[in-house]
């Protein structure tokens, strides 16, 4: 599977209309188009969304890069702890590549929860200026990710800058 494709395989096609967010709301760094199907939700420092079947989870969210390892494990500890993600450490991916014009890096892991089965989770990474980092944790299971690959890439090509 080529490299994009297992970043993206997180998500579905929705037939629902996009709506740009602003990440976060009160001093956006970026934007990006989430159909309103998937629910965009504010966080404390961006947006989450779960695809309309459930099987895929998706979290925007701006901080600094001092922050950054704070947040992802905030996030680890969320999936593990509240949601019963068993995270698989042998099994870490790495990649970096490029999608609407913006340099981005991933790494990744295969998981299993109880109540979805075998999954993927992650982290998604590029700069969102002003010394800032959107970081992107994605969940998703197995069985699901290639049913939602064209929607995951859509938002990925539609994510901006604020101000560029």
């Amino acid at each position: 599977m080529p490299l994009v494709a297992v970043a993206f395989s997180i998500v579905s096609i929705s037939s629902t209309l996009a709506d740009t967010v602003k990440v976060p709301e009160d001093d956006p760094a970026i934007t990006v188009d989430i159909p309103s199907s998937w629910k965009p939700e504010s966080t404390d420092k961006g947006i989450a969304c779960e695809s309309p079947d459930k099987v895929a989870t998706i979290i925007f969210e701006v901080t600094s890069a001092k922050e950054l390892d704070v947040l992802i494990g905030e996030n680890v500890d969320w999936l593990t702890k509240d949601q019963g993600v068993q995270v698989d450490k042998s099994s870490e991916q790495k990649g970096d590549f490029e999608m609407g014009n913006m340099k981005w890096s991933r790494i990744s892991w295969d998981a299993n929860s109880k109540e979805w089965g075998p999954a993927v989770v992650g982290f998604v990474f590029t700069d969102a200026g002003n010394g800032k980092i959107l970081t992107v944790t994605y969940w998703i299971t197995k069985k699901d990710q290639e049913n939602h690959l064209p929607t995951v890439t859509k938002m990925f090509e539609s994510v901006k800058r604020v101000g560029s």
